[in-house]
C-alpha cells in the first residue's frame, strides 16, 4: 500500500513539473521583441551557414513583429528569396523577387533583384536538345539588368551571363537545323540556321550556322544564293571543322560556274542587325557601335560601344543607345546613356541621359546636362534640342563657376 501510494506521488510530481516547463516555454514563446535587428542578425547567421530553411522561418518571423519596419522589413523580404533561390525553389524565388519590385519599387538593391530574377531562370536552363523558355527569360532579364542599370557591378555580371544565353539559344536553333536537314526540310533548315545568325551572331556558333544555311540551299538547289555563306564560311573560318565540307562544296559550285546571287554582307537569310534599322522620314539616324544586342521581349536593338547615331545636322555619341520599336518595327523612342553628347552645328550638349522622340522630334538631355555654346557653358536640368527649327531650350539653369570648365 505504502509503495503504490509513494508511486501515485511520483507520477504528481512528474505530471506538475511537466505542466511547469510548458508553461515557462509558453511564457519564452509569447515574449514580443522590440528590436527587429537582432533577429535579423540571427536570421543572417544561419543564412551565412547555409541553414536556409531556419533562415527564413526567423526573417519570416522579423515580417511577422515589425511588418512595416523601413529599413529591416524590404531585408527580410529579400533574404527570404534569397534564401529559396538557394535552395534552387526558382519558381517561389521569383514570385518573391517580384512581389520585391513590386512593393519597393525605389529600392537601393533592386538591380540586384533583377540581377537575381535573371539567375533564377538561368539556373533552370536545359540542354540545345531542350526547350528553351527558361533561357529566353534569363537573356531578357539579364539585358534589362544592362540597359536599365549600366553603372552598377550587376550590368558587368549580367553581360557575362548573355553571351552564355545567346549561345545557348544560337545552339538551340542549329540542333533544329540540323534534325530539318536529316528529315529533308530544306527550307525550314534554311530558315533556324538564318535565325541563329542574326539574331545571335558572334556567339561561337557562326561557322556551324553558315554551313549549314548553304546546304539547306544547295539541297533547295538555290546555290547562287548559297555561295555567299560558304564564301564567308572559308574566309573568316578556316579553321572550322565545317570548313573542309564547306570548302569543298564552294569548289564544286564554282566548277559549275555558279555566280553569287546577291552581293557579300547581303545574304539571303543572313540580315544581321544593322546600325541603320530604318531610313528616311521614318528613322533619320544611322547608328554604328561595336556590338549589336536585339532585345525581342521589348523589342529593342541595344547598340554598346563608341555608339554614334548620325542624323542630317545632328550627331550623338554614347556608350550605350537603346532603340525600341513598336510592332511594325517603327521606331518610336531612342535613348542614349553614359557621357553622352549631341552635337549641332556649333552647339554641344553633355549629360549622362539623351531621348530622342520622334513624335515630338526633339532630343532631351538630361541628369549633369551642360551646354557648350561658343566657349560659355551652361548646366540645367534638362536641355531640349528641337530638330525641326534647331532651337534650344533650357530648362532649370544652373550657374557653372569657372569659364572654359571641361565638360569631361
Amino acid at each position: 500500500m505504502k509503495t503504490k501510494y509513494l508511486q501515485l506521488i511520483g507520477i504528481v510530481l512528474i505530471v506538475v513539473l511537466v505542466m511547469i516547463g510548458c508553461a515557462g516555454k509558453k511564457k519564452i514563446q509569447s515574449t514580443t521583441p522590440t528590436d527587429p535587428a537582432p533577429l535579423y542578425t540571427e536570421g543572417m547567421v544561419l543564412f551565412n551557414a547555409g541553414r536556409y530553411k531556419e533562415a527564413i522561418e526567423v526573417f519570416t518571423r522579423l515580417k511577422d513583429y515589425f511588418p512595416s519596419d523601413e529599413i529591416y522589413a524590404p531585408k527580410a523580404d529579400l533574404r527570404i528569396a534569397d534564401c529559396l533561390c538557394f535552395r534552387k525553389e526558382y519558381p517561389e524565388a521569383i514570385t518573391r523577387y517580384l512581389e520585391f519590385k513590386k512593393q519597393y519599387p525605389f529600392h537601393p538593391d533592386l538591380p540586384y533583384v533583377e540581377y537575381q530574377l535573371g539567375i533564377c531562370h538561368y539556373r533552370q536552363v536545359l540542354s540545345k536538345d531542350r526547350d528553351q523558355k527558361a533561357t529566353e527569360k534569363a537573356l531578357a532579364a539579364f539585358q534589362n539588368v544592362v540597359v536599365n542599370y549600366p553603372d552598377t557591378i550587376f550590368a558587368q555580371k549580367a553581360q557575362e551571363k548573355i553571351f552564355f544565353c545567346q549561345r545557348r539559344l544560337a545552339e538551340n536553333e542549329l540542333y533544329i537545323a540540323r534534325f530539318y536537314l536529316r528529315q529533308g526540310k530544306y527550307v525550314a533548315a534554311a530558315n533556324r540556321s538564318a535565325t541563329a545568325l542574326a539574331k545571335y551572331p558572334a556567339c561561337g556558333v557562326d561557322d556551324e550556322a553558315l554551313y549549314y544555311l548553304a546546304l539547306a540551299l544547295h539541297k533547295q538547289e538555290r546555290d547562287p544564293e548559297a555561295l555567299s555563306p560558304l564564301t564567308r564560311l572559308v574566309r573568316d573560318y578556316p579553321q572550322s571543322t565545317f570548313a573542309k565540307p564547306g570548302e569543298k562544296l564552294l569548289a564544286s559550285l564554282k566548277e559549275q560556274g555558279v555566280v553569287a546571287a546577291v552581293s557579300s554582307g547581303e545574304e539571303v537569310g543572313m540580315r544581321e542587325a544593322r546600325p541603320d534599322v530604318q531610313s528616311g522620314a521614318t528613322f533619320p539616324f544611322r547608328i554604328t557601335a561595336t556590338r549589336t544586342q536585339n532585345i525581342l521581349e521589348t523589342n529593342s536593338v541595344l547598340y554598346t560601344g563608341d555608339v554614334v547615331a548620325l542624323g542630317e545636322e545632328v550627331r550623338i555619341n554614347a556608350e550605350s543607345l537603346l532603340l525600341t520599336k513598336d510592332v511594325t518595327n517603327i521606331p518610336i523612342e531612342m535613348v542614349a546613356r553614359d557621357d553622352v553628347m549631341v552635337a549641332r552645328g556649333e552647339d554641344e550638349i553633355f549629360g549622362k541621359k539623351a531621348v530622342w522622340s520622334p513624335t515630338q522630334n526633339t532630343i532631351v538631355v538630361t541628369v549633369d546636362a551642360k551646354i557648350n555654346r561658343g566657349a560659355e557653358w551652361k548646366r540645367a536640368d534638362a536641355i531640349t534640342l528641337h530638330l525641326d527649327t534647331g532651337r534650344i531650350e533650357i530648362t532649370g539653369e544652373q550657374p557653372m563657376e569657372g569659364a572654359g570648365l571641361e565638360q569631361q
